[in-house]
């Protein structure tokens, strides 16, 4: 009688042990730390926690944007806002994919808890240019830009002829812009001179590779216009600081346009 009695306490600690509610916790050692993987290979990103019941793990990017993922069959992304399961495989890594991201464990039992894990996609320099023909009337500032894409971070300068390295001072100010794997560089000269008039190159490097992009400047002439057109001119990025621009008194903004365009000139005009 003793005997069955004990064994019938046993019995339902038992089950008081198995019904115990646990919070989950994140599992350090099997889950994933941050992630570098070269483009175009595949990666994926594991998450393990304990917890009873079991936790559900939910996957998330921390800046809110859709997670991008592709089966191994397509080259198209599809959108999510979210991913369940322990693990998030990810083929053919693209660039677009890079960011942190959230592994979330829940299972109803408060605190839900999370870790941040950070994907690195590595890649040589990708440069565009806009705008690669430019031109500028003598005395007014021009702006030159590039658009560079690279990871890891990228070493960006700017040379004048396929010689000097150009330096940031008095005559030319030079900034970048850097958001995520994306740098925008700008090149201002000031005062354009015919001593300015050439070819300029954006230059962007990292451990991976080099790439340039490429941009002709030139010179405006519009001293052979008369003074009846007084619109400002956008030329190069930069304002027209002269009183007005000179065009015969029978032309039109049109005409001007088609006059320049057959010149090679890359001129917009803001009425």
């Amino acid at each position: 009688m003793i005997l069955n009695c004990c064994s019938n306490l046993m019995r339902v600690y038992g089950q008081s042990v198995a019904n115990k509610l646990v919070p989950p916790d994140i599992v350090s050692d099997d889950t994933s730390g941050d992630v570098s993987v070269q483009e175009l290979e595949n990666a994926t990103l594991t998450c393990k926690a304990t917890g009873h019941p079991p936790p559900k793990i939910t996957w998330r990017r921390e800046d809110h944007e859709p997670i991008l993922l592709k089966k191994p069959s397509s080259r198209d992304f599809d959108k999510v806002e979210s991913f369940v399961g322990s693990s998030m495989p990810l083929w053919r890594v693209d660039r677009r994919q890079m960011g942190a991201f959230l592994c979330i464990a829940s299972n109803d039992v408060p605190p839900a808890v999370s870790k941040r894990i950070t994907l690195n996609v590595n890649f040589a320099p990708t440069v565009k240019v806009p705008n690669q023909l430019l031109g500028a009337p003598l005395g007014t500032d021009v702006k030159l830009k590039c658009y560079v894409e690279a990871y890891p971070n990228t070493i960006n300068y700017w040379i004048k002829n396929r010689g000097e390295m150009l330096l940031d001072g008095p005559k030319y100010t030079i900034r970048e812009e850097k958001t995520s794997y994306k740098v925008s560089m700008w090149l201002t000269i000031r005062q354009f001179s015919k001593s300015d008039i050439g070819t300029y190159n954006c230059v962007s490097t990292n451990s991976l590779g080099k790439s340039e992009g490429t941009l002709r400047l030139y010179e405006i002439k519009l001293n052979s216009y008369s003074e009846d057109f007084s619109n400002q001119i956008s030329v190069a990025g930069g304002k027209y600081s002269g009183a007005f621009c000179d065009i015969m008194s029978n032309f039109t903004a049109a005409n001007f346009v088609q006059k320049l365009i057959l010149k090679d000139i890359s001129v917009t005009i803001s009425l």
